[in-house]
């Protein structure tokens, strides 16, 4: 039946009776605290509409709401108005669970230790910016951490030892900063599933960690850390990506056992003596291998899982005591 004009008339009063729904309106401490925000960053144009005469800052830009009209996600990405520090006014968004300041270049000074009153936050990225300064001990107040992104930075001083200690933390992002000192002990943790700490300049022994879980991603490169990393590799302990290129460590490669799930490994670049094990052959799934400019020696194991990389890998390997590598013409 075809329909009919009093069906086109329920149709348009219904949809009519939707746009004028009013939206969800903020709480007023979360609005408070964001005008604050934006006056402390120069007033940006991208925070445009972070504006007193539209007063339900659930509908701004660069945010979003929970159901109750908390404020519960900020997110400014890639502007180059935003100027100042991170403003102390952040801490009122007591609900916010992620915030994020990504490709900031005018945002300076340090991170606040204020932000460790956000009890609820799960997801911190402070990266891209001229951020500087330590990184606060308060942030492992934030005992609801998943994932903190700390890089590309001008941070300095040490990495927090009691980071290690935060029960949720499954990413830790640190590259691209100017950190130094050891790796706290126990940050080197199976309980992450990605930890990158590299282009700093972090120093001594990687902590030796017995955790049995899964892990994807160690990323400790371009760094100045010594001693044996062997406990990485721990039998029965799954991981996936491991990069400690560049660094000063210094033991022998020839007896470790790699887990048969790694797709990724860089040792190139540092003091690791010993031969190649036989355990590489049988890495099936590794797509990326370099273990050049080290101390290694001969002979190659010949099974596909060396050879299948060919020569570059084993390349500029300064053999001391024993039988040099053999060159790419003896791979094939």
């Amino acid at each position: 039946m075809a329909p009919t004009a009093s069906s086109f008339l329920a149709v348009f009063l219904l949809v009519a009776a939707a746009a004028s729904t009013p939206a969800r309106s903020c709480a007023p401490s979360d609005l408070r605290a964001l005008l604050s925000v934006k006056q402390a960053l120069g007033n940006p144009a991208t925070l445009s509409s972070w504006s007193p005469s539209s007063p339900n800052c659930c509908a701004w830009d660069h945010l979003r709401c929970d159901d109750a009209g908390r404020v519960n996600n900020v997110f400014i990405d890639g502007a180059a108005d935003v100027h100042g520090q991170i403003p102390s006014a952040v801490a009122g968004l007591t609900a916010l669970m992620s915030l994020s300041l990504f490709r900031l270049p005018g945002l300076t000074g340090a991170i606040p230790p204020c932000l460790a009153g956000l009890s609820n936050l799960q997801f911190l990225t402070i990266s891209h910016t001229n951020v500087s300064g330590p990184i606060p001990e308060s942030l492992a107040r934030l005992r609801s951490l998943d994932s903190v992104d700390l890089s590309s930075n001008k941070l300095c001083g040490r990495i927090p030892a009691s980071f290690a200690d935060l029960p949720n933390l499954r990413s830790l992002d640190l590259q691209h900063n100017q950190l130094t000192g050891p790796i706290p002990a126990g940050l080197v943790q199976g309980q992450f599933r990605s930890l990158i700490l590299s282009y700093n300049q972090l120093s001594g022994p990687i902590p030796r960690d017995d955790a049995q879980d899964e892990i994807n991603t160690v990323d400790l490169s371009h760094n100045k850390l010594t001693g044996d990393p062997s406990h990485l590799f721990v039998p029965g302990r799954p991981i996936g990506k491991v990069d400690l290129s560049w660094n000063y460590l210094d033991f022998d490669l020839s007896k470790l056992v790699f887990p048969p799930e790694l797709t990724y490994l860089d040792l190139s670049h540092n003091h690791i003596r010993g031969t190649v094990p036989a355990s590489l052959e049988r890495l099936s799934t590794l797509q990326k291998l370099d273990l050049s400019y080290n101390n290694l020696c001969g002979p190659l194991p010949r099974g596909h899982g060396v050879i299948k990389h060919g020569c570059k890998p084993y390349a500029h390997n300064q053999c001391r005591h024993g039988t040099p590598l053999a060159g790419c013409q003896d791979l094939s």
